[in-house]
Order: C-alpha cells, then sequence, then structure tokens
C-alpha cells in the first residue's frame, strides 16, 4: 500500500519537504498557509489521504476542532534538541553569532536549557533571549518579543520557530532567521504517520456487526435494509426480529463520515435502533453490538458502537459527516471532461478507492458500491481505463462455476 500524507505548512516547509527522496511507498500533498490560523481552512479543502502531518505545533491546535470529525492520523512535526543544535551550530560556524547574541521562540525551554548545560563553559551572561511558545500563542506576542530584543540591544538576529513569524520580522528590516528542520527530523516524522496510518489500516479490517432493531421486521423495508447493506458493504440476516449486517469497522468509520448514509439513517422509524459492535469473532462483535443498543436506550438517541474492550462510542457521528469531494474542484472536472463522467461519480470512485481495504476491485465491487448493474460499473471502469485512470492488474478465481473475474487498480490523480 502506498501511503498519501497531506502535509499542511507554510510555503518554505513544504518547499523543503519536497526536496527530500521519499521511500517509494510514500508521497506527499503539500497545503500551504501563510499564518498557522489557516490551517483549518486548508483541512476542508482536502483530497483523500491515508494521513496528516502539520509542520508544527500550532496548525495543528488550531486544527483539532476539525481533527476530530475525520478518522486517519494526524501528526505534528516536534521540535526536539536536534533541530535547536543543528540551528545553533549553523549561526555559529556559518555566521559567526554567537549564542548571546540572539533572541529565539522554541516550544521547549527544556530543550535549550540542555544544550546549554551541555556547554558548560558558557556563563549565564552568554545564553539567548528565549520565548517560549505556548498551544495559543498570539504571533504578535512572539513578534514583539523579538523586536523588543532587538531594539534594546540585547539580540542582534532574531530565531524563530514560525515562518509567519519570520515573515513578520523581515518586512519590519529585523534580522531574522529560521529554525532549521532537519531533514532527518521531517522523515522521522513522515515515517511515524505513515505507521500510524497502517496500523489504522489494519485496524479497519477487524470485525463489526451492526443490529438494527425494528418492531415488525416483516413489515420494515427491504429496500431500506439493503440500501444500508450497500453502504456497509455487508452481508445480512435477520433474528428476532433484528437485522445483522457484517461488515469491518473501517467500512463503518467511512460510511458514517458520508452524509447520503447518515440522512439514510435519520430516515428510519423513530422507533427503530441502529448500533455496531466490535469483536475478535463474529459472535463476540454480534453480542457487543446488542449491548450497544441497549446502552443506547439509556442515552441519547444515536447510533452507539460497543469495542472489544467494552469502550462505548456516540452517538455517531460526533460531528456532522465532512468526507465530501467539492464538485467543483479543477483536478476533478478534468477527469470528469476526459471520461464523460458526472463529477459526482467521481467523487463516489475518490470515496471508494479511499474506503477499500485492498487496492484492487471487481466490477461487482464497484457496482454494490455505487447500487448500480455490473454492466454499468463496467462501462465505468473502460471509460477510466481508456484515460489511463484504471487499470487490468489480474483476475480472480471464483468457487463456483464461471469464468474468472477480472480485478481492476484505480489510477486516479488526486487519490
Amino acid at each position: 500500500m502506498k501511503v498519501t500524507i497531506a502535509l499542511v505548512g507554510s510555503q518554505e516547509f513544504c518547499r523543503q519537504a519536497e526536496s527530500i527522496t521519499l521511500p517509494s511507498t510514500m508521497r506527499i500533498d503539500c497545503y500551504q498557509y501563510k499564518n498557522p490560523s489557516e490551517a483549518p481552512e486548508l483541512l476542508q479543502k482536502l483530497k483523500p489521504c491515508h494521513a496528516i502531518l502539520f509542520s508544527g505545533s500550532l496548525p495543528y491546535e488550531a486544527s483539532k476542532q476539525f481533527l476530530q470529525t475525520i478518522s486517519i492520523p494526524a501528526l505534528y512535526l516536534q521540535q526536539n534538541e536536534h533541530t535547536i543544535a543543528v540551528t545553533l551550530l549553523y549561526l555559529a560556524s556559518e555566521e559567526n553569532i554567537a549564542i548571546n547574541e540572539i533572541s529565539m521562540d522554541v516550544k521547549n525551554i527544556e530543550y535549550v536549557e540542555h544544550i546549554l548545560q551541555d556547554l558548560q563553559h558558557l556563563s549565564s551572561k552568554q545564553k539567548p533571549e528565549i520565548h517560549e511558545l505556548q498551544s495559543t500563542s498570539d504571533l504578535q506576542t512572539v513578534v514583539n518579543f523579538h523586536l523588543k530584543n532587538f531594539r534594546s540591544g540585547k539580540a542582534k538576529i532574531a530565531v524563530t520557530s514560525i515562518h509567519a513569524v519570520y515573515d513578520q520580522l523581515e518586512a519590519a528590516g529585523i534580522p531574522c532567521f529560521r529554525m532549521i528542520d532537519p531533514v532527518s527530523n521531517i522523515l522521522r516524522a513522515l515515517e511515524k504517520v505513515a505507521q500510524q496510518a497502517y496500523l489504522a489500516r489494519s485496524e479497519a479490517t477487524k470485525i463489526a456487526v451492526g443490529l438494527l432493531e425494528v418492531d415488525k421486521a416483516e413489515q420494515f423495508s427491504q429496500e431500506t435494509a439493503k440500501q444500508l447493506a450497500t453502504f456497509l458493504r455487508a452481508q445480512w440476516t435477520v433474528k428476532d426480529n433484528n437485522f445483522y449486517f457484517y461488515t469491518t469497522l473501517g467500512t463503518v468509520e467511512f460510511v458514517l463520515s458520508l452524509d447520503a448514509f447518515t440522512k439514510l439513517v435519520d430516515s428510519l422509524p423513530s422507533t427503530s435502533l441502529l448500533s455496531f459492535g466490535l469483536g475478535q469473532t463474529i459472535v463476540d462483535a454480534s453480542d457487543n453490538a446488542l449491548s450497544a443498543l441497549q446502552l443506547g436506550k439509556q442515552s441519547e438517541r444515536g447510533v452507539y458502537m460497543l469495542d472489544e474492550h467494552k469502550q462505548l462510542y456516540g452517538p455517531l457521528p460526533s460531528t456532522a459527516p465532512s468526507i465530501a469531494m467539492k464538485l467543483d474542484h479543477p483536478e476533478l472536472l478534468m477527469i470528469a471532461d476526459k471520461t464523460t463522467l458526472s463529477p459526482a461519480v467521481i467523487s463516489k470512485l475518490l470515496q471508494f478507492d479511499q474506503f477499500r481495504q485492498s487496492a484492487s476491485f471487481t466490477a461487482n465491487d464497484l457496482a454494490g458500491y455505487l447500487a448500480v448493474s455490473r454492466r454499468t460499473a463496467e462501462r465505468t471502469i473502460k471509460k477510466l481505463i481508456d484515460q489511463q485512470l484504471a487499470e487490468a492488474v489480474g483476475e480472480e478465481m471464483t468457487y463456483t462455476q464461471g469464468r474468472p473475474r477480472a480485478l481492476y487498480e484505480m489510477k486516479l490523480p488526486i487519490q
């Protein structure tokens, strides 16, 4: 699996990241801001990806509310002693600037103190002026800190961890320097968030059972049950007036982020209740789904899920659905024009490619997800292949009589 990581940072940080030679199993999509506070707005335009890496703690903190609406892992590049030591070494060796001629803002003042302790020959008069950043730090406060120290003569140069502060200081004519992010630190952060993406993918394959309780199963719309099963990519059965849907955690998490699915759940009769259970076996997951249903009856109305550790989640989704591809996205419109498929269909294809645990798929898989006939799915696949947006990668043998089914992989440029 090739991991796509959304990299959210300043123009300079993105430029540096794009210059790094990445492993063949990893790719990055950059989202540039001028100010860390713009990060949440950039995330609204997020293309399908497996993980998010922020260039620092400030854009990450600013995006926390949005991050609660998505299930993919998100980390930020953490400043450490290596970052500060490399920066100080560069200034001393290349710019001939002494430590006590510096004002600097850092995430953790202890890192600087540890470095100074290692340089035991330094006296108290040879230490830099330091401002410790907080998660809610106001950029103007940081700028003012550097301005004050420069104008008072305590510092000859400002060293900042925030690119937006650097831009303001440079515009004010103050000598300044951006904290150096060592390539090794960036690579380690990318590898760490990629590992979390792999783990999340593995977790997504856990067994999940959906349980829909209705008054009278024989009077409940079979079409609605089929729609739920289609969304959940589930096998389903009826037992004791309850509908059971057998699927995976990844699929449940994905469909709960889709507006169309939540609207379908909201349209269910008021006497109906939907819950999910996770477990190592179908029996365990079914028992947990039933427990989630009973616990949900004692709480606010909504969808609840009980995991294998007896942890209850709900009501779900906890926030408004967020996975959606703008139908006016330039690249999406370009693909739609080439294939003659509608932007809405292309958007669904992107979501289909994102939620599957395996890269390859059959025409039947696509037909089930799009809720169309196999023939229509095959025509859609042909249009994609004609434009090099999909390719045949093999065949899947069936356990019944008949021809092997072709396997395909998406090659969409905005996945």
